[in-house]
């Protein structure tokens, strides 16, 4: 029986040793425990790892596919502004040229006009030279011819006629005529005035038209009527000259200014349109170096 005692003790006690180690870890699970966790740890790090490395590499796919694309869109961006450019100024050396000629139209234009201009106001000055001369002829005659229609004119009134038709150069007009009329009134008068001019009576009845005391029949009479005449219609031609020569130089005067007004508008809408082009130029070649600045960048990253 004590034998037996004691088996039952020992046994007892193993069970309780056996009890008390099952509460407690034993050093193997910790490690098994710890071997876990850092495998789960490890695990997770590798997945984000792989997460971040398929970002990266979607990333770096895109950005190089972003970058491919922009630096095509670049060089097509950098062609076009060279191009617009070249046109640009091709299209500056166009609009210039024609400035050049419009602008030597319009010179020509002012030059012509002023001397029409001059050409009219030498024109005018003849024409009242010419008019104040025919116009002293015609009274000049008209006074000779109610003169010497008198019955017997006194030779007072002879050389004052005389005196005026000189004034008047009544000869130098009628020789201007250049005709066979002309040249023979002119000697008839150049007689009538040098006689009546001496004042003696034998002189003043050798005056053409005088011997018989009828001046109203007499050659001078009737010469001095028809330069009279022709005096008169010389002046109305004249006349009629000046004017259709004055209507034709306002007609040249507006249709001058008309080309004057439109040249002039023309230069400054030649000029406006350059001043834009070169903005244009300006701008686009601001434009192309900072696009080939891009371009570097790009290529260079």
């Amino acid at each position: 029986p004590a034998g037996a005692a004691g088996v039952a003790a020992r046994a007892s006690a193993v069970l309780r040793r056996d009890a008390e180690v099952s509460l407690k870890e034993r050093p193997v699970m910790k490690v098994v425990r710890l071997l876990k966790d850092m495998q789960a740890e490890l695990q997770k790090e590798m997945d984000d790892d792989k997460a971040v490395f398929e970002q990266l590499s979607c990333w770096c796919k895109q950005n190089d596919e972003e970058k491919s694309a922009a630096i095509d869109m670049g060089n097509q961006h950098v062609e076009q502004l060279k191009s617009s450019l070249s046109e640009d100024a091709a299209k500056v050396v166009e609009l210039k040229t024609k400035r050049k000629d419009t602008w030597d139209e319009l010179q020509a234009d002012k030059q012509a006009l002023e001397s029409a201009r001059a050409i009219r106001m030498k024109e005018k000055q003849a024409f009242h030279a010419e008019e104040t001369d025919l116009i002293e002829a015609v009274k000049a005659c008209k006074q000779a011819v109610t003169v010497l229609s008198k019955h017997n004119p006194s030779m007072a009134q002879v050389q004052a006629v005389a005196k005026a038709l000189q004034a008047a150069r009544v000869q130098e007009l009628a020789m201007s005529s250049g005709s066979a009329v002309g040249r023979l009134s002119s000697q008839v008068i150049h007689e009538f005035v040098q006689q009546a001019a001496s004042g003696s009576t034998s002189s003043f009845l050798g005056v053409p038209g005088f011997q018989s005391y009828a001046p109203r029949s007499g050659q001078i009479f009737g010469i001095l009527r028809q330069m009279q005449a022709d005096f008169e219609a010389s002046l109305s031609d004249t006349q009629k000259a000046e004017l259709k020569a004055q209507e034709q130089f306002d007609q040249l005067r507006v249709a001058k200014r008309d080309e004057i007004d439109s040249g002039e508008q023309e230069i400054v809408s030649l000029d406006g349109k350059i001043a834009d082009f070169g903005e244009k130029i300006a701008q686009e070649t601001k434009e192309l170096e900072d696009t080939q600045a891009q371009l570097a960048l790009d290529t260079e990253f």
